[in-house]
């Protein structure tokens, strides 16, 4: 029996995959104040039982899979899964986060987290079921796509409500940056894990469950929900995302000249409006979906029902396939896209990054870097639709120059003597926007603990904070000024421990953390989400012990890469963003300065307690953190 009030199922599931055995541990209670759950229990974890230098595709390393305590309650978009291991595309910590119903069924299935060890003589799946597990054979699924897997699954199990949480043959092949699916539609596409699982001969985690998420005050729960949800009513963010998704931000991208097209060597797009929110709700959209609880309801379903690439049935897209897919690689015919997002679903490979080595290869075959004899295919050109989509299949089977191209942009960078053309921080891709005309997304993108990554901190701040509000958080009122540099560093690092609380907790950032009004940003993501964790565990959290709880966890991450040899080295963006300014657009003629940035990072690791020179925290900090 839990030891918790509510929140937790109370203990962690262990599998030997070499042994084929099990083991299940309490759930400490301490362990739970200190690190809350999701990322905070992946990274801890990771800490912890990894040796340094373990090779990825080793069976020293470790697969993560963690809910949150607010999975499988009624808190809105309480769905989100990590999943985490040693990433075999950086070499650091490397985790992903996927949305769907996958992680409260764990909870129901009587498990907080799942860690697998070893590797399996033979290829498995995972069944756990109500407290109970056990491997079963897959071979007959080795070579499957997502799609026939899920399908397969639930005929073998016959259940279609089982949750399946599955690599396809990128994660077989060891593509660097395959990712797991859940469901079949819910990508936790960055670093990948896909891999590690591949090299574990684990195809997939398939978990059902029956039993209760108890809430320990269930009064304080439901009148905080209620002023939850009304935070949420007429929030902006919240009616664009429902009318278009994610893709709304295309206008966003084009309007400011930040696309980061052809592999950030233009600002804009011709044609954008051909791959725009609206153009996709009108030609494509089939319905609007939701992960489990959501009120926001951002999620697309679309179909190719007309034209060669004609029949497919996809989810999506999202604005990061749109970029990586779409601005990257210079693709504006929007059924492509599409049918290259289904094909990276059902391989199994991340988006971000399949399209970003595809992009980097086409400004280097351009450039003449790369030959023709080189490459295997159609020809490697910007805005050539058939080899993005020949490439992304090369890339899952690692066939031909597909081989290489698995590797990601840095490992390719350092094969072909073109490590200037590789846009990546600690080895994973710059995604999202291009920075350049904003150091304080740089520096967020550079000092994110998994690789540059745009959802790891909150670098908007600094847009719509006022003078007195900026005064009092963050010492300064210059913080509320975009062309300042005082107070960013501190404003940065604040919105990191503030944004972990997401993935601690397993919501959705979506229904979380969207807001132009600073206030409403303190209210529903620190003092009702304290209220909620609070209801729901019946542990005495308080907004000052959250905070400490994600600034926790960001060092023990910090510590972990360390250790793997990333200093401060590591935490700057690629040479092109100080080299080469913006040719194009309303962002023309930006670049970042060296010394602007030098001076910003400073300011973050003295926010931080770091070493300026080293970027190792102190030995107070570590102190203060219970990290000693």
């Amino acid at each position: 029996m839990s030891v918790f009030a509510g929140g937790y199922a109370g203990q962690i599931l262990y599998v030997n995959l070499s042994e084929g055995s099990f083991q299940k541990k309490i759930l400490e209670r301490d362990f739970a104040l200190k690190y809350i759950g999701g990322r905070g229990f992946s990274s801890k974890i990771l800490w912890e039982e990894l040796k340094p230098g373990v090779d990825p595709f080793s069976g020293e390393n470790i697969v993560v899979l963690a809910s949150g305590p607010l999975n499988g309650t009624p808190t809105p978009s309480a769905s989100r899964l990590t999943v985490a291991a040693k990433s075999p595309l950086t070499g650091a910590l490397g985790d992903a986060n996927s949305g769907g119903y996958w992680a409260p069924e764990l909870k129901y299935a009587g498990f907080d987290a799942i860690v697998v060890k070893g590797i399996s003589p033979e290829p498995v799946y995972l069944w756990v079921e109500d407290g109970k597990a056990e491997l079963r054979k897959a071979k007959h699924l080795w070579g499957l796509g997502i799609h026939a897997v899920g399908e397969r699954l639930k005929e073998e199990i016959d259940d279609d409500t089982i949750h399946i949480c599955a690599i396809g043959p990128g994660g077989e092949n060891r593509v660097r940056f395959a990712c797991v699916l859940t469901d079949g539609e819910s990508a936790g596409g960055r670093c990948g894990i896909g891999a590690v699982m591949g090299a574990k001969r684990l195809k997939a985690v398939v978990v059902r469950g029956s039993r209760d998420v108890g809430i320990a005050d269930p009064q304080r729960f439901k009148a905080t929900l209620d002023l939850y949800r009304q935070t949420l009513e007429g929030e902006a963010w919240t009616e664009t995302l429902r009318r278009l998704g994610t893709p709304n931000l295309v206008v966003h991208r084009q309007k400011l000249g930040i696309w980061g097209a052809k592999n950030f060597q233009r600002g804009t797009i011709e044609g954008w409006e051909k791959i725009s929110g609206e153009a996709f709700r009108e030609k494509f959209l089939h319905k609007v979906l939701g992960c489990m609880g959501c009120l926001v309801r951002c999620r697309r379903y679309s179909v190719i029902s007309a034209g060669p690439l004609a029949p497919t049935y996809t989810k999506g897209p999202e604005y990061d396939t749109i970029n990586g897919l779409g601005a990257k690689p210079y693709i504006t015919d929007p059924a492509v896209i599409l049918r290259a997002q289904y094909l990276c679903d059902d391989y199994g490979i991340d988006a971000q990054t399949a399209g970003s080595s595809i992009a980097m290869a086409m400004e280097l075959y351009e450039r003449g870097i790369l030959k023709k004899e080189q490459v295997d295919g159609p020809e490697l050109v910007f805005g050539n639709g058939e080899a993005l989509l020949h490439f992304i299949e090369k890339i899952s089977y690692r066939q031909g120059f597909g081989d290489l191209l698995a590797e990601g942009t840095k490992i390719m960078g350092e094969r072909l003597n073109a490590g200037y053309y590789a846009i990546h921080v600690k080895g994973l891709e710059v995604d999202a926007t291009d920075p350049r005309g904003y150091v304080t997304r740089a520096l967020t993108y550079s000092v994110s603990t998994r690789g540059s990554c745009h959802l790891r901190g909150f670098p908007y701040i600094d847009e719509f904070i006022t003078p007195e509000e900026a005064e009092v958080f963050f010492g300064t009122p210059a913080v509320s000024r975009l062309e300042a540099l005082e107070g960013k560093g501190k404003m940065v690092a604040w919105s990191e421990d503030w944004v972990t609380l997401a993935d601690l907790a397993g919501v959705c950032k979506f229904a979380w953390y969207r807001s132009r009004n600073f206030p409403m940003l303190i209210k529903r993501g620190l003092e009702l989400m304290n209220e909620i964790l609070a209801a729901t565990t019946g542990l005495p959290f308080s907004p000052e012990t959250l905070l400490r709880c994600g600034e926790r966890v960001y060092n023990v991450e910090k510590l972990f890469n360390l250790r793997e040899g990333f200093g401060r080295q590591a935490d700057y963006p690629p040479q092109r963003f100080f080299n080469e300014e913006i040719p194009d657009g309303p962002a023309k003629g930006a670049k970042l300065s060296r010394e602007e940035y030098d001076r910003v990072l400073d300011d973050y690791y003295e926010a931080r307690g770091w070493d300026k020179k080293t970027g190792q925290p102190s030995q107070q900090k570590l102190r203060s953190l219970g990290l000693e």
